[in-house]
């Protein structure tokens, strides 16, 4: 039997929905990698977004600076903003 499908919420684009700045930083995250579609890729810090704004909603303002594509994929960076607690664990698991 099919397994029934999840609707995910998109934006009228059809770009699914992300967090906000403010769901992402109640998790202790305080940073986000952005990467273009021809691989370039940078971490930012998150603070000049105010709470309320979605990952998904800044997306199609960035510009590649190696390509000058717009539009990017947005995530949050949990490498480097991962709370002091479990900074060490993959570090630990490798051992």
């Amino acid at each position: 039997m099919p397994r029934p499908r999840r609707h995910t919420p998109t934006h009228a684009d059809g770009r699914p929905l992300k967090i906000t700045f403010g769901e992402m930083r109640e998790m202790g995250l305080r940073g986000v990698l952005v990467y273009c579609h021809c691989g370039h890729h940078v971490a930012l810090r998150a603070e000049r977004w105010p709470d309320e704004i979605r990952l998904s909603d800044i997306e199609p303002l960035f510009v590649c600076a190696a390509c000058g594509s717009r539009g990017a994929d947005v995530r949050p960076d949990f490498e480097s903003g991962r709370p002091p607690e479990f900074a060490g664990r993959k570090r630990e698991a490798a051992n």
